[in-house]
């Protein structure tokens, strides 16, 4: 699915129903006025950035949940930042996982952030308020 608000396009991978609608739903309550589109897991975002249905114009950010599944994460980051036309993409780690076993690998692919937190209404306001306010100041 995407959801279209501005020009900036943002790929969210989550294969969480509940995930995503907070997320979506969490962009319109900030003013959130960037594109965001959603991948249920690395294959399908591989095939948005790189593949069959790749996107035009290729997301400028990436959300994703390292922590979801054994190594299909790093390895996604891994493949990310040695593809030549994607490696400049910015990647956030955004978990709810108590654990952060993928972390220091995380950081070590020159992840924008790694963000830990809750995925309830109050905190994700918060913390998407702050994302967009960066997003917002950078150049691309």
């Amino acid at each position: 699915f995407y959801f279209m608000l501005g020009n900036t396009t943002i790929l969210l991978i989550d294969d969480r129903e509940t995930i995503i609608e907070n997320v979506k739903r969490t962009f319109l309550e900030v003013n959130i006025k960037h594109t965001l589109f959603s991948a249920a897991n690395e294959n399908e975002a591989w095939l948005l950035l790189d593949g069959s249905h790749k996107l035009n114009p290729v997301p400028k950010i990436i959300l994703i949940d390292v922590n979801r599944t054994d190594n299909e994460g790093i390895n996604f980051l891994k493949a990310l930042r040695t593809n030549i036309d994607l490696r400049s993409i910015l990647v956030f780690v955004i978990t709810d996982a108590e654990q952060e076993v993928n972390k220091a690998a995380a950081l070590q692919l020159n992840i924008a952030g790694y963000v830990a937190l809750k995925f309830e209404s109050d905190i994700l306001n918060f913390s998407f308020s702050i994302l967009n306010d960066y997003w917002n100041i950078i150049e691309f």
